[in-house]
């Protein structure tokens, strides 16, 4: 009989409430922010046949891809 399962201490996994109340790290942020930047440079570079197809206003993708790459 494995004693595997009868351990008494308490689970070394992250809660979702644990995960989400810990500030980003440097590299976290550094990382979002790249993310934002490559996909408002995407965004841009939509035509206005992708941008109907994706329900995204051409005045829409025009604003999120004037967005500085720190703004959310």
């Amino acid at each position: 009989m494995s004693n595997r399962l009868q351990s008494e201490q308490p689970s070394r996994l992250s809660t979702p409430e644990a995960l989400a109340s810990r500030q980003p790290s440097l590299w976290d942020q550094l990382r979002a922010a790249w993310r934002r930047h490559q996909s408002r440079q995407r965004i841009a570079g939509l035509n206005s046949y992708l941008l109907k197809d994706i329900g995204v206003t051409y005045a829409d993708a025009e604003s999120e891809a004037n967005k500085r790459f720190w703004q959310e």
